[in-house]
């Protein structure tokens, strides 16, 4: 139970969350359309400026952390050889994605692909490792095309 509603009854996020989670699961085949959720919901999300202008390679980076941010990951932008590494340092949907990895994880590569789209930018989500390390998630950016 999450939280209270006067006159007694509670909410419950997580297990509704849980119950979708292990449902998309089941259904085989899942990592593409929880990426594709998550590409919709990554380029409804991000934060834009000109919509006609493609984000600079740090605007990019800067407006991608942020979303990232604002969700609770606690993001840093790492320099790797092929472009940068993003380690996301919390997950605030940790107990949900330990049980299914395969689904909330596609959806948070593709919220990252989602959100770099809609910029424009000359980036692209490449892949996430869950889990490296218990409070640990690693994110590889890469030059766009």
């Amino acid at each position: 139970p999450e939280a209270d509603e006067p006159g007694g009854g509670s909410r419950s996020y997580a297990l509704l969350a849980e119950m979708l989670t292990g449902l998309v699961s089941s259904l085989g085949g899942a990592d593409e359309p929880a990426t594709a959720a998550g590409r919709a919901w990554g380029r409804h999300l991000v934060e834009r400026d000109v919509p006609s202008r493609p984000a600079s390679a740090d605007e990019s980076l800067d407006r991608l952390t942020r979303l990232l941010d604002d969700v609770g990951f606690r993001p840093q932008v790492v320099p790797a050889d092929d472009g940068v590494a993003v380690h996301l340092h919390h997950c605030p949907f940790r107990e949900v994605a330990t049980a299914h990895t395969d689904v909330v994880c596609a959806i948070h590569l593709g919220l990252m692909q989602g959100a770099l789209d809609e910029l424009g930018a000359p980036w692209t989500a490449r892949s996430l490792e869950p889990f490296v390390a218990p409070s640990l998630c690693v994110a590889r950016i890469a030059a766009a095309g």
